[in-house]
């Protein structure tokens, strides 16, 4: 298997990870504590992790293409791994002075005081989230591993411990443990890849670079932070309860959707790097397929199902978190270009600033209608600001890639997903009549959908990478037989 083939496996099983244990443990801990209990936990982990993305100063984008440049001289990488630890570390520590002045002196926090001082070890141990180190180097088995075992740690725990809602604070510590035993277990992890040393470091030659993706870092954290914090100073808990359960929904599918283009990451920064036009081109429509195939079903699968799948994820609580759904779930897709066009292809390309120009016009955009449509619609105002932003940073993204790499990708490609993604509608029809358990009936119409779909993209539209995909299994099945 080759080495892109195995890091796609491995990070494909991480995502699969890390869509199976949030489903579980949100299922299950939203029945028992309610919209206003999983807001509370979800509004003080929101407000501790922007402070968190501010530490990173762009480390984790940067970080990856840098680590991916220089593993294979081992010098290199120990000054240049170093060097941006010391400036996490410092960064973090900052951020932690600046969090616990907030908490301590704005009245607004004095009700959930202890919740927010144990939040703050999550600021502290900012520096330790080091996934891109790891993505650089290419180790999704690394992080394979540490997820799984982890979250089945978490689960476990939430399981036995978390019964009644009077158990708020159990799922809140949890939840936070869970989070520092995979930054604890990513430190343990450097041990035999890197030596640490803090002597002989310059420090200055990363902040040009740097400065130009914490804008990009800042920005970004505005709209997709910043609408759980607005939400919760102008709504209260119950609609960060509703517009969480929703953007969970989401946000566990998105990972699938830039599984491949994480893995590539660090192939198209070698293209680039050595100018190789056609490799880059290749790795590009790769990317862009892969998409578009899952992108848009899932986005429309969430769409037409949505009343199902928020009542088998949250339970009836969370009935009116349903429209909410309804509108976040073309942003699947959305997310997906704007991660092609902004961190695999501007970034990568040496083009931070123009990253940086279409996350800033989104950041402009999301202040803006935050401010008039949460106070209008609340939860619903959220889900409204967020698409939008997210589509006109994807749109600005795109627009300079085709402005300045040349770069062009087949939109026939989305038309057709779109039109094989029709064929759900008989399936919404038909869920009418099966009288079965949610869970079964949910079940029986994803499986009917997904089959639908792939049988026209295959012998309809005789999409590329699927076929590609099968010509590769049966060329495997003919080497096993000899």
């Amino acid at each position: 298997m080759s080495t892109v083939k195995k890091n796609l496996f491995y990070n494909l099983l991480l995502l699969f990870s890390n869509l199976l244990f949030p489903v579980v443990n949100f299922a299950y801990a939203s029945r028992i504590l309610g919209p206003v209990g999983i807001g509370k936990v979800q509004f003080v982990i929101a407000f501790a992790s922007y402070f968190v993305v501010i530490a990173q100063v762009g480390i984790p984008v940067y970080g990856i293409r840098e680590i991916a440049k220089a593993k294979k001289d081992q010098r290199q990488l120990d000054k240049l791994f170093s060097e941006l630890l010391l400036i996490n570390l410092i960064s973090s520590l900052l951020m932690l002075v600046v969090y616990m002045i907030i908490i301590l002196s704005v009245p607004w926090f004095r009700n959930s005081l202890d919740y927010y001082l144990l939040a703050g070890l999550l600021v502290f141990s900012g520096f330790s989230v080091l996934e891109w180190f790891y993505q650089g180097m290419e180790q999704f088995r690394f992080l394979t591993v540490r997820s799984v075992v982890v979250k089945t740690l978490a689960l476990t725990g939430l399981l036995l411990f978390v019964k009644t809602p009077n158990d708020l604070m159990t799922y809140f510590l949890i939840t936070l443990g869970s989070v520092l035993a995979i930054n604890l277990w990513n430190l343990a992890g450097l041990r035999k890849q890197v030596a640490v040393s803090f002597s002989g470091l310059r420090l200055k030659t990363h902040f040009k670079a740097l400065s130009i993706l914490y804008g990009s870092s800042l920005t970004i954290a505005v709209y997709t932070l910043g609408d759980t914090l607005w939400l919760g100073f102008l709504s209260g808990n119950k609609a960060v309860g509703f517009y969480t359960a929703a953007k969970k929904l989401t946000l566990i599918t998105i990972p699938l959707i830039t599984s491949l283009g994480t893995v590539l990451i660090p192939r198209m920064a070698q293209s680039l790097n050595v100018n190789n036009t056609e490799e880059l081109k290749r790795r590009v429509k790769q990317s862009f397929s892969f998409i578009c195939l899952f992108g848009i079903p899932i986005s429309i699968g969430l769409l037409f199902f949505a009343p199902e799948f928020m009542m088998a994820f949250s339970g009836p609580m969370f009935s009116g978190a349903v429209f909410t759904l309804q509108i976040l779930a073309p942003s699947i897709f959305v997310v997906g270009l704007s991660h092609l066009f902004g961190i695999q292809l501007l970034i990568q390309g040496g083009f931070e600033k123009l990253y940086l120009k279409s996350t800033t016009y989104g950041m402009i955009i999301s202040l803006f209608l935050n401010l008039i449509l949460i106070s209008l619609f609340q939860d619903k105002g959220a889900a409204a600001t967020l698409l939008i932003t997210e589509t006109l940073v994807a749109f600005f993204a795109y627009f300079y890639v085709w402005q300045k790499m040349k770069l062009r990708v087949n939109w026939s490609l989305a038309w057709r997903a779109l039109i094989a993604s029709l064929s759900f509608l008989p399936v919404v029809f038909g869920l009418k009549y099966l009288h079965i358990m949610l869970v079964f009936r949910l079940s029986i119409a994803v499986f009917v959908s997904a089959m639908l779909y792939f049988v026209i993209q295959i012998f309809v539209f005789r999409e590329p990478l699927l076929l590609e995909i099968i010509k590769g299994l049966r060329t495997k099945g003919e080497r096993e037989k000899v």
